[in-house]
């Protein structure tokens, strides 16, 4: 258990840094951010497809835990929090109301959730996958503290509670975690088949997006292929050398 709440805990540090970037600099450049939304991407996607997927559909239905947590977190951000993107949030116009911070941070927080489920899962089936999981988890974490931090100030709030949103999204990822542990040791399949149509939804839905609004920035693209390269040699290395 220490393994897994150690991991997550460092990916719940990243989101803390990012919202920290965005929270005690005067004008935070998200350019630089952007080519980790695109490695994310790319890292994400493989580690979805070719590792999460195989590794949880050894039970019933496996497939329908999937689309559940695609579309279960398709629901929240076009309900709940419709209202963000990955970045920096600089049309102050699109947050008029200060309870707009929030609806984000719900959305943005249930899908952390599901990072701290994934990484626990995964270490649950074996180290080489929970090393893989956590990698992507931890790609993505620092623009999203950088885009709840920039959506609170945007939307009114002090800068302690952007910071403070991203501090939330970091006990979430831990907390998923740890419930993992806890209640779904018995079902690591089901929680990762879940896991893995919430990754699919994050890398497809939300960060390949935010890439392809860069339209003169073909080196975006190039950076979401070599998040792919980055899995392939990260997932040889960790087969390697973290056998079951």
């Amino acid at each position: 258990m220490l393994a897994y709440l150690a991991f997550a805990a460092v990916a719940a540090a990243a989101d803390v840094a990012g919202a920290a970037i965005v929270t005690t600099s005067q004008k935070p450049s998200h350019a630089r951010l952007r080519y980790f939304v695109a490695a994310g991407a790319g890292f994400m996607l493989a580690a979805a497809f070719v590792r999460m997927l195989p590794e949880s559909v050894h039970v019933p239905h496996a497939f329908v835990f999937v689309v559940l947590g695609y579309f279960g977190i398709h629901l929240f951000e076009h309900t709940v929090a419709p209202h963000f993107h990955f970045g920096e949030e600089i049309h102050h116009e699109a947050l008029l109301r200060p309870s707009a911070g929030w609806l984000a941070l719900v959305g943005l927080g249930v899908h952390t959730l599901f990072d701290g489920v994934a990484i626990a899962a995964g270490f649950m089936v074996s180290s080489a996958l929970g090393a893989v999981i956590f990698i992507a988890v931890l790609l993505h974490k620092l623009p999203e503290g950088f885009t709840i931090a920039s959506i609170m100030l945007a939307g009114g709030h002090s800068r302690r509670a952007a910071l403070g949103a991203g501090a939330l999204l970091g006990v979430l990822t831990v907390t998923g975690a740890l419930l993992t542990g806890l209640f779904a040791a018995a079902h690591v399949a089901y929680a990762l088949a879940l896991s893995a149509g919430v990754t699919i939804y994050v890398a497809a839905s939300d960060l390949i997006p935010e890439v392809n609004r860069e339209d003169d920035k073909p080196s975006l693209a190039y950076t979401v292929f070599g998040g792919l390269i980055f899995f392939i040699a990260v997932d040889w290395i960790f087969a390697e050398y973290l056998k079951h």
